[in-house]
Protein backbone atom coordinates (compact mmCIF):
# COMPACT_ATOMS: atom_id res chain seq x y z
CA UNK A 1 0.00 0.00 0.00
CA UNK A 2 1.44 3.24 -0.98
CA UNK A 3 1.52 6.45 1.87
CA UNK A 4 -1.33 9.33 0.09
CA UNK A 5 0.05 12.41 -1.16
CA UNK A 6 -1.43 15.86 -1.40
CA UNK A 7 -3.04 16.42 -4.79
CA UNK A 8 -3.40 19.65 -4.78
CA UNK A 9 -3.88 22.68 -2.29
CA UNK A 10 -6.83 25.40 -3.65
CA UNK A 11 -6.89 28.68 -2.16
CA UNK A 12 -10.28 30.45 -2.82
CA UNK A 13 -9.65 34.30 -4.16
CA UNK A 14 -11.86 36.92 -4.44
CA UNK A 15 -10.22 38.32 -7.60
CA UNK A 16 -8.73 35.61 -9.67
CA UNK A 17 -6.35 38.27 -11.84
CA UNK A 18 -5.12 39.66 -8.93
CA UNK A 19 -3.96 36.78 -6.96
CA UNK A 20 -2.36 35.04 -10.25
CA UNK A 21 -0.01 38.24 -10.52
CA UNK A 22 0.96 37.98 -6.47
CA UNK A 23 1.90 34.36 -6.33
CA UNK A 24 3.47 35.07 -9.94
CA UNK A 25 5.51 37.82 -8.34
CA UNK A 26 6.32 36.49 -5.10
CA UNK A 27 7.32 32.72 -5.98
CA UNK A 28 7.52 32.62 -10.01
CA UNK A 29 4.26 29.81 -10.04
CA UNK A 30 3.00 30.22 -13.72
CA UNK A 31 -0.63 29.55 -13.91
CA UNK A 32 -2.68 27.99 -16.61
CA UNK A 33 -6.60 28.12 -17.12
CA UNK A 34 -8.42 25.34 -16.08
CA UNK A 35 -11.89 26.69 -16.09
CA UNK A 36 -13.70 30.69 -16.19
CA UNK A 37 -13.16 30.55 -11.88
CA UNK A 38 -10.08 28.27 -11.91
CA UNK A 39 -6.07 28.73 -12.16
CA UNK A 40 -4.07 25.72 -12.12
CA UNK A 41 -0.37 25.76 -11.65
CA UNK A 42 1.51 22.74 -11.94
CA UNK A 43 4.92 21.84 -10.41
CA UNK A 44 7.16 19.61 -11.91
CA UNK A 45 7.43 18.01 -8.84
CA UNK A 46 5.17 18.58 -5.57
CA UNK A 47 1.53 19.41 -5.23
CA UNK A 48 -0.35 21.43 -7.77
CA UNK A 49 -1.95 24.92 -6.69
CA UNK A 50 -5.04 26.08 -7.49
CA UNK A 51 -6.50 29.08 -7.11
CA UNK A 52 -10.87 29.33 -7.07
CA UNK A 53 -12.66 32.57 -7.51
CA UNK A 54 -15.41 33.13 -4.82
CA UNK A 55 -18.12 35.77 -4.22
CA UNK A 56 -16.33 36.38 -0.34
CA UNK A 57 -13.53 34.11 1.63
CA UNK A 58 -13.23 33.96 5.44
CA UNK A 59 -9.25 33.88 5.80
CA UNK A 60 -7.83 31.17 7.88
CA UNK A 61 -10.88 29.13 7.82
CA UNK A 62 -9.17 26.41 5.98
CA UNK A 63 -6.13 24.32 5.71
CA UNK A 64 -3.08 26.10 6.00
CA UNK A 65 0.12 25.47 3.90
CA UNK A 66 4.30 26.14 4.02
CA UNK A 67 6.26 27.40 1.08
CA UNK A 68 9.82 26.75 1.23
CA UNK A 69 12.09 29.44 0.40
CA UNK A 70 15.77 30.05 -0.22
CA UNK A 71 15.36 33.38 1.86
CA UNK A 72 12.79 34.26 3.74
CA UNK A 73 13.47 38.11 4.24
CA UNK A 74 13.68 38.71 0.88
CA UNK A 75 10.17 37.24 0.25
CA UNK A 76 8.37 38.97 3.02
CA UNK A 77 9.63 42.39 1.56
CA UNK A 78 8.59 40.83 -1.97
CA UNK A 79 4.75 39.86 -0.26
CA UNK A 80 4.06 43.26 0.55
CA UNK A 81 5.74 45.26 -2.14
CA UNK A 82 3.29 42.91 -4.01
CA UNK A 83 -0.15 44.21 -1.78
CA UNK A 84 0.54 41.43 0.88
CA UNK A 85 1.30 41.67 4.37
CA UNK A 86 3.60 40.07 6.80
CA UNK A 87 1.28 38.19 9.56
CA UNK A 88 4.57 36.58 11.10
CA UNK A 89 7.90 38.00 10.88
CA UNK A 90 11.11 35.57 10.67
CA UNK A 91 10.67 33.21 13.66
CA UNK A 92 13.27 30.52 14.43
CA UNK A 93 12.33 26.77 14.70
CA UNK A 94 15.64 25.89 17.19
CA UNK A 95 18.12 23.30 15.21
CA UNK A 96 15.98 23.16 12.13
CA UNK A 97 15.00 26.33 10.45
CA UNK A 98 12.56 29.76 10.17
CA UNK A 99 9.25 29.92 9.34
CA UNK A 100 7.25 33.20 8.50
CA UNK A 101 3.59 34.01 7.39
CA UNK A 102 2.39 36.24 5.06
CA UNK A 103 -1.24 37.56 4.00
CA UNK A 104 -2.39 37.86 0.02
CA UNK A 105 -3.98 40.88 -0.90
CA UNK A 106 -7.69 38.97 -0.19
CA UNK A 107 -6.47 38.05 3.36
CA UNK A 108 -5.37 34.26 2.97
CA UNK A 109 -2.30 33.13 5.10
CA UNK A 110 0.79 31.23 3.34
CA UNK A 111 3.55 30.00 5.21
CA UNK A 112 7.07 30.39 4.16
CA UNK A 113 9.76 28.00 5.62
CA UNK A 114 13.56 27.76 5.32
CA UNK A 115 15.89 25.21 6.62
CA UNK A 116 19.23 26.26 8.28
CA UNK A 117 20.90 23.88 5.43
CA UNK A 118 19.48 27.08 2.42
CA UNK A 119 21.63 29.31 4.44
CA UNK A 120 24.88 26.87 4.59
Amino acid sequence: MTVPTISHIEWFVIDLNRSVAFLNGLFGWQFEVFSEHYRLYTPESGPRVGLMEVAAIKPCEATFGYVTVDDIERYLQRAEQLGGCVVTGRSEIPNYGWYAQIADPDGNRVGLFQAWISQQ
